[in-house]
């Protein structure tokens, strides 16, 4: 009798552990949010649809998301050209969206699918020694863009800062010769990250973070993405001392081989003077006319 009851708990137990059919926990997904609509909340057209089983139209005249046709005023780009759509478009697309965690998180609905997609944190990662900054929402790398940053004797400094309180279309640098910086971003002190015309792979500013303007601008897409706040992590060293050669070394070297060239020329010029005396002597018999 004791064994059954026992058996009968057991049973009960593994009852209320497993969830039933269709409460499996829905797949997560980092949204893409920006600065100047921070309510919005994006996400990459072909992801979502390939998660909700969702078809999708392009054509140069309309976009279209099952079956609904998207508001393309409504669309925002990456730098690499995916199409972002915003969760308002999913739910006139025939999504169910609820949200939750206090507005930080949205349940997307769709047949049986459950897509959560949330609010992540973002960051920017600028790495020195290969010129690059990075910019990332959870998990998910949003931007990827060559840099220019401060030029020997005026380098970027290395560190953990956060972006702001400074944040302009257009700053005016206050050191050099009021000088424009678009789409200026301050990181620490006077170093900023800002739009350039031209963003050599190397370092060439006096110590800012250039960003390109050309193409798809990614100065102004940065500038419209992150928050006054977010973490902005400066690492690694421009690798100077495997790129500059060492003059010394020729320096030193090329005297020796002067030298030793004018020696030849010499020799040679006193060989050729010798063997020419000696050939007018023999055809002259070496006998001095008479008068």
């Amino acid at each position: 009798m004791h064994r059954l009851a026992r058996l009968g708990l057991v049973l009960l137990a593994l009852t209320v552990s497993v969830p039933p059919l269709g409460a499996l926990p829905p797949e997560e997904l980092d949204g893409i949010s920006f600065a100047d609509d921070p309510h919005m909340l994006f996400v990459p057209i072909e992801e979502i649809a390939r998660t909700l089983g969702w078809e999708t139209h392009f054509d140069q005249e309309e976009i279209s998301l099952n079956g609904h046709v998207l508001d393309a005023a409504h669309l925002r780009k990456l730098t690499n050209g995916t199409l972002l759509v915003p969760l308002d478009e999913l739910q006139r697309a025939g999504a169910t969206i609820t949200w939750s965690d206090g507005g930080l998180q949205a349940l997307v609905a769709s047949d049986n699918k459950n897509i959560a997609i949330q609010f992540a944190n973002k960051r920017v990662e600028v790495d020195l020694a290969n010129q690059r900054l990075r910019a990332y929402q959870g998990a998910r790398l949003v931007l990827d863009s060559p840099i220019s940053s401060g030029r020997e004797g005026k380098k970027t400094p290395p560190g953990e800062f956060k972006a702001g309180p400074i944040k302009s279309p257009m700053h005016r640098s206050r050191l050099y010769h009021n000088a424009p910086m678009p789409w200026s971003v301050q990181v620490h002190e006077n170093i900023f990250i800002h739009g350039f015309r031209q963003v050599p792979r190397h370092p060439s500013s006096h110590g800012c973070i250039r960003l390109p303007l050309a193409e798809a601008n990614p100065a102004k897409w940065f500038y419209n993405w992150i928050d006054l706040g977010t973490p902005v992590s400066i690492k690694g060293h421009w690798p100077l001392a495997t790129t500059t050669p060492a003059p010394s070394r020729i320096e030193k070297s090329a005297p020796p081989a002067r030298s030793f060239l004018r020696r030849v020329i010499i020799a040679t010029v006193i060989t050729i003077a010798g063997t020419l005396v000696i050939w007018f002597i023999s055809r002259g018999g070496g006998k001095i006319p008479e008068p």
